[in-house]
């Protein structure tokens, strides 16, 4: 049975990019467990999810992939040295790392997608130059797959990104 980490900011996130993808893995099986920086988080339109896991008591070997859902919530991670550490450990054990919407953003900072393909949500029309300035490669395709990265634009594409996740676990 693959295993998945949701990674979900406390307030904020999208909640359609965790509804649909989390839905979707648990039609093939996968397992699902979702942690945060504290006990819930709160979606943008309203959705609670409570957290079995404290993010800093998890790790890597335990899954087969870590995704960081977006929403502008999401942004929070980019200073939080426990997400980065553990999205790198992923990275370091070649597994798949996902990241949508405003998300993305995060893997750029932490300087995980040199050389990458990636795309993202562009809502201040930053994303391109972002993307030039860590080294990766910018695309304006909904879905990008580039080797065990992940990256996706937005809620339109909560179905297509999960497939992809998908197809790579299987």
């Amino acid at each position: 049975m693959k295993k998945i980490l949701m990674i979900l900011a406390e307030k904020n996130f999208r909640d359609i990019e965790y509804i649909v993808p989390r839905a979707f893995f648990e039609q093939h099986n996968f397992l699902v467990t979702t942690a945060s920086t504290k006990k819930e988080s709160v979606g943008k339109f309203g959705f609670a999810v409570t957290h079995n896991h404290a993010i800093d008591a998890l790790n890597s070997a335990d899954f087969d992939a870590v995704i960081l859902v977006g929403g502008l919530g999401s942004l929070d991670f980019m200073n939080n040295k426990i997400v980065q550490n553990l999205v790198e450990q992923f990275v370091t054990e070649n597994k798949i790392c996902a990241a949508i919407c405003a998300a993305p953003r995060n893997f750029l900072a932490w300087g995980l997608l040199k050389n990458h393909t990636a795309t993202g949500n562009n809502f201040d029309g930053n994303f391109p130059e972002l993307c030039r300035q860590s080294g990766a490669i910018y695309s304006a395709d909904p879905v990008v797959v580039s080797k065990n990265f992940i990256t996706a634009d937005g809620p339109e594409s909560a179905e297509n990104f999960t497939l992809e996740i998908i197809k790579s676990l299987s």
